[in-house]
C-alpha cells in the first residue's frame, strides 16, 4: 500500500480509442475480428438470438476468407493503416501538447477495441501509474469517430463500462461523444479538401463535382430509435462545403456508403451518386470520406480501388481524397481541442464549436421509412 498520502498533481489522461484492425490479413485473423465487431449488439441491432445464428452458421464460415483479400490490398506486411496511423497521430498530438501545455496538466494516449492496445491495456497502465503515485486524477475518453452514432461511440462506452465493472479504482472521467462542429475537425478539412482540389487545377484537371460520402446506416435506426447520426452528417456535410474556396457548395453532394444487408439504409447511396454524375457529363469527381479521420478498408479500398474502378468504366474519373490521418494542421488543431475539453471552461468549449442556422437545418433532407 502506497504511505504517500499527499495529494497526486492535478492531471487528465486523453485516451483515443478507435475500432482497430484485424492482426493480419488471413480467414483465421479475420473470423475473430467480424465475430468480436459483428457480435456486438451495438453494431448489429437485431434480435440476438436470430443474429447470433445468422452470425455463426452463415457469416462467420463465408464472409472472413473474403474480407481477407481485401484487407491484404492494404496491409504493408506489419499492419494496417488505422493501427499505424492513429500511433503515429498520437505521437504527433503528444509532441504538440508538449508545448501548449509544459506544466504537464495532460497526457495522452490511444486503445482500439478490437486490437492492442486495447482499452484495458490502457488502464493497466493508469492503474499503474497511480500506484506509483504519478497517475492521472481525470480520465478524458475521446473516441475517433467525428459523428456520434450507437454503433460507434456507445459501442466505446460500453467497453469502458465493462472495464470500470471489474477495476476498483476508478477516476472521474468524461467521454467526448462527436466532434463533428469543432474548428479543428472542420477547418482541417477544409483545407485537406481545398488542397487537393487546388493541386488537381495545377496538373490542369478541374474537378467537377465533390462527392461527401459517410458511412452508411439503416434508416430505422434514425427514424425509430433517434440514433442523432444522420444529423450529425448533414452538419459536417454544410460546416465544409460552405466553407470551400475551391468548389461552389452547390457542386458538392452528401452521400452514404458501405451498406451490406436487406434493410433499407439511408440514401443517397454513394455508388449511384456518382454513376448519375459521370452519366450527366461530370466525368472528374473529387470524394472525401468525413466520417472517418484515418484511412481504412472503407476509404483506401472501397473508395479509393473499387469506386474508382467502377467509375473508369462508366467513363469518369475519381479523385480520392485521403482522410486528415496525422497532418500537421489536424494534429496541431486536435491537440489545441483536445487541452480545451481537458482544462477549458464551458464557454471554452462552445468557442470552438461552428454552429448552424435555423435556415441551414430547413434544407435537410427528411429521412422516411418505405412503407410495406
Amino acid at each position: 500500500m502506497n504511505d504517500n498520502l499527499t495529494p497526486a498533481k492535478r492531471k487528465t489522461k486523453i485516451v483515443f480509442v478507435q475500432l482497430g484492425s484485424p492482426t493480419e490479413p488471413t480467414p483465421r485473423a479475420l473470423r475473430k475480428f467480424l465475430k468480436d465487431f459483428l457480435g456486438d449488439p451495438r453494431v448489429v441491432d437485431l434480435n440476438p438470438y436470430l443474429w447470433r445464428v445468422i452470425l455463426n452458421c452463415f457469416v462467420l464460415p463465408l464472409r472472413p476468407r473474403k474480407s481477407a483479400k481485401l484487407y491484404q490490398r492494404i496491409w504493408d506486411g506489419h499492419q494496417f493503416p488505422l493501427v499505424s496511423t492513429t500511433k503515429r497521430f498520437t505521437d504527433k498530438v503528444r509532441a504538440k501538447l508538449k508545448h501548449l501545455d509544459p506544466e504537464g496538466f495532460v497526457e495522452v494516449d490511444h486503445a482500439f477495441l478490437l486490437s492492442k492496445p486495447y482499452v484495458s491495456d490502457v488502464y493497466d497502465s493508469w492503474e499503474q501509474d497511480v500506484a506509483n503515485g504519478t497517475g492521472a486524477t481525470k480520465l478524458l475518453v475521446i473516441p475517433l469517430f467525428p459523428q456520434y452514432s450507437e454503433s460507434t461511440i456507445a459501442s466505446g462506452i460500453d467497453a469502458l463500462g465493462k472495464e470500470f465493472k471489474r477495476r476498483v479504482k476508478i477516476p472521474t472521467f468524461e467521454v467526448i461523444t462527436n466532434f463533428h462542429r469543432s474548428h479543428a475537425f472542420i477547418d482541417s478539412s477544409v483545407t485537406k479538401i481545398d488542397d487537393a482540389i487546388n493541386r488537381l487545377r495545377g496538373d490542369n484537371i478541374g474537378i467537377d463535382s465533390l462527392v461527401v460520402s459517410f458511412h452508411g446506416m439503416q434508416k430505422r435506426r434514425i427514424v425509430q430509435k433517434g440514433d442523432d447520426y444522420y444529423r450529425h452528417c448533414y452538419e459536417t456535410f454544410r460546416l465544409i462545403v460552405d466553407r470551400l474556396t475551391s468548389i461552389p457548395a452547390c457542386n458538392a453532394v452528401m452521400c452514404f456508403q458501405s451498406r451490406f444487408g436487406s434493410e433499407e439504409w439511408i440514401t443517397p447511396y454513394t455508388e449511384r451518386v456518382v454513376e448519375e454524375l459521370v452519366s450527366a457529363g461530370k466525368k472528374n469527381i473529387a470524394i472525401y470520406a468525413p466520417s472517418f479521420v484515418t484511412d481504412c478498408l472503407e476509404t483506401t479500398d472501397e473508395l479509393g480501388h473499387e469506386l474508382s474502378l467502377e467509375v473508369r468504366e462508366w467513363g469518369g474519373t475519381l479523385y480520392t481524397i485521403d482522410c486528415l490521418n496525422a497532418d500537421d494542421q489536424w494534429c496541431e488543431e486536435f491537440a489545441k481541442f483536445s487541452l480545451i475539453q481537458a482544462e477549458g471552461s464551458a464557454q471554452d468549449r462552445e468557442d470552438i464549436e461552428y454552429s448552424l442556422t435555423q435556415e441551414a437545418y430547413s434544407s435537410m433532407p427528411k429521412l422516411e421509412m418505405k412503407k410495406h
